[in-house]
């Protein structure tokens, strides 16, 4: 009788292991949509009956009543034709550890109006804690890096900052679900 226990721990064990293995394809890693090696979100959303014009005042209005914090950004193309290109702030919050700490998340927003089409991009995305103190003692502000690391398949000394796969998680799941919400927002504001 004791040694079916050894053996029905170390099979415990190892289906333990391979399920963590399995799982981590299914992490927000794997989710996060990407361009390339930066996170990025687009879509083109078809509308019936609402021309440009209207798009464009649709999309003002709610770029104005959304975000709380916002400035203008600057086109890499002089030919732009977006109706918005402007910087955001997200907030929302994140728990790294045992508390909740209260975050910001910058993003370049872009809304491009045609008749009965408009499409979004949200790109350029960083994040930070609203306190000052944290934010001094340094901190990995790029999901890009986040997403990266999260893919590694040991962690090791890989990270120039002491982060842990559930904190990975955390902080790009929160980020993840913040930008959605804008997104849901901006969708229901342009096809009511």
């Amino acid at each position: 009788m004791l040694i079916k226990y050894p053996k029905l721990i170390l099979l415990a064990a190892f289906l333990l292991a391979s399920n963590v293995i399995f799982a981590q394809k299914d992490s927000i890693v794997y989710k996060i949509p990407m361009e390339g090696d930066k996170v990025a979100y687009s879509g083109s959303v078809a509308v019936m009956n609402k021309s440009r014009v209207t798009l464009d005042t649709i999309s003002k209005a709610w770029l104005k009543g959304y975000f709380k914090y916002l400035r203008p950004a600057t086109p890499p193309d002089s030919q732009d034709t977006s109706s918005i290109f402007s910087q955001g702030l997200l907030e929302y919050k994140v728990r790294p550890g045992m508390i909740n700490i209260p975050f910001y998340c910058q993003i370049t927003i872009r809304v491009t109006c045609k008749d009965n089409r408009y499409s979004y991009h949200i790109s350029d995305i960083y994040f930070r804690p609203q306190n000052g103190f944290l934010n001094a003692v340094g901190y990995q502000n790029s999901p890009d890096y986040l997403v990266r690391v999260g893919k590694k398949k040991h962690l090791g000394l890989a990270t120039s900052w002491n982060v842990s796969r559930g904190q990975i998680r955390e902080y790009l799941t929160r980020m993840n679900t913040a930008i959605l919400e804008c997104i849901a927002s901006l969708n229901k504001a342009m096809t009511n």
